[in-house]
Order: C-alpha cells, then sequence, then structure tokens
C-alpha cells in the first residue's frame, strides 16, 4: 500500500505529455461525433417514414417510442461533448482550496459505487494539502478520476495519497494483465460494455484536460497488475 512519504513518480517528458494527451482528447472527440450519426440517422428516417406514409397508430407509437430512444442518446451525447470541451477552457478565480478535504467528501461520497463495484479503497495524508485550484472543477475532475479507478476489475485495491501539492491514486489488480484483460473483454462485448468503456474514457480525459488548463501536471501508468494515477499541482499561492 502507498504512503504520504511514498517516492514520487517521475513526470513525463512535458512535450510527450501533451503530445499523448491532445491524441487522446482528438481521437475521444472524433469517436463522439461518430456516434452520434447512428441515432441521428435513425431519428431522421423514422421522421421521414412517418412523415410519407399513412401507418396504423400502433406502428406511429412504436416508432414514436424509437425516437425518443434515440434523442435521450443524442443529448447524452451532446452533454459529454459539452463536458470535454468546456473542460479545455482556461480557469478563472483560482482560490487556496484543501486538495486532502475536498478528496474526502468525494470519497465519502461515492463510497457506495465502490461497494457496488467490489472495489475496495483507502486514502491517507501526512498533512492538510492545500493548492491552488478553482473549487469547482477540482471537484469535477477528482470526481471523474475516483469513478475511473472504481471502474476497475472486480476485486481491486485503491489507494489514494496526498502529500505536498501531490495526489498519487494506485490500483492494484488482483491478477497481472487484469486490466488488460479488462479492456479486451469490454472491446468485445455488448454495445452497453462499450458505452461504459467510452464514459470511463471521457471522465479520466475530461479530468486531465481540467488539471492541465489549472496548470497541474498529470500522469497516468499501467504497469501490469497496478495502474498509478498521479496529480502534481503548482505551490499554492498565498491570498
Amino acid at each position: 500500500m502507498m504512503t504520504a512519504a511514498s517516492t514520487p513518480v517521475a513526470d513525463p517528458v512535458p512535450g510527450d505529455r501533451s503530445t499523448k494527451a491532445d491524441g487522446e482528447y482528438q481521437q475521444l472527440m472524433s469517436d463522439l461525433l461518430h456516434d452520434l450519426s447512428q441515432p441521428l440517422s435513425t431519428l431522421t428516417c423514422l421522421l421521414e417514414v412517418n412523415l410519407l406514409l399513412s401507418r396504423p397508430l400502433k406502428q406511429v407509437r412504436h416508432d414514436l417510442k424509437i425516437a425518443l430512444q434515440q434523442v435521450h442518446g443524442i443529448v447524452r451525447l451532446f452533454r459529454g461533448l459539452r463536458e470535454l470541451v468546456d473542460a479545455g477552457a482556461l480557469q478563472q478565480d483560482q482560490e487556496r482550496v484543501s486538495l486532502t478535504a475536498c478528496l474526502t467528501g468525494i470519497v465519502a461520497d461515492l463510497s457506495p459505487l465502490a461497494g457496488a463495484a467490489r472495489v475496495k479503497h483507502s486514502a491517507s495524508s501526512n498533512s492538510d494539502c492545500v493548492v491552488n485550484f478553482q473549487a469547482s472543477r477540482l471537484r469535477q475532475a477528482l470526481t471523474h478520476l475516483f469513478e475511473f479507478a472504481l471502474s476497475s476489475p472486480a476485486g481491486a485495491k485503491i489507494t489514494i495519497t496526498t502529500a505536498t501539492g501531490r495526489l498519487m491514486i494506485a490500483v492494484l489488480a488482483t491478477a497481472p494483465r487484469s486490466f488488460e484483460s479488462a479492456r479486451e473483454n469490454r472491446a468485445d462485448g455488448s454495445a452497453a460494455e462499450s458505452q461504459r468503456e467510452w464514459n470511463r474514457s471521457r471522465g479520466l480525459a475530461v479530468a486531465r484536460r481540467i488539471f492541465e488548463t489549472g496548470g497541474a501536471s498529470f500522469d497516468a501508468r499501467d504497469d501490469e497488475d497496478c495502474l498509478r494515477l498521479e496529480v502534481g499541482f503548482p505551490a499554492a499561492r498565498s491570498s
């Protein structure tokens, strides 16, 4: 288990990190826009058919039900698009925020999800870690980051550590390569599993962009049976 005294993971080369993050973001945007085409095409087809042809009321109601489902899917995708775009907006009115207190509240709020996912978690800090960040965006990013960790395979153990402007999350899987196996299973699985994987990737991308536009560094490493996430915040300034 990691502790507050653990040696921080070295930051990758800044240019390489930025290029990788931009590539992931562009891929997510491309996937999202591609996913929008299917419900839009289905909705257009249903509306055209019902306008051009005289159809029984039962069939019309059936088509309207399908159309409503497609509208819900479009709204969900546009919300994801909006969150991705907003995550890259420059932050305003940064303030001194207790990273420890903010994270403690989020962990408490999401603990029921951890229980349902059969994932264990623990948190430690040797002192109150204060950072300069926009409070609402910090909470948004931390929520996405913890939800990403909670989406790990059942039986995983999550260790969260804060210390002097750094946040470290280590996710220990139950067996080597279980993270890779989980991704392969999702890729070969149902549409619902694919959607969960897309939401997982989007959440991590949103968290990364919020951290980086706020001046923090972000690093994610998957080392066989251990996934490591680390955020390094700039030195907190006095009010």
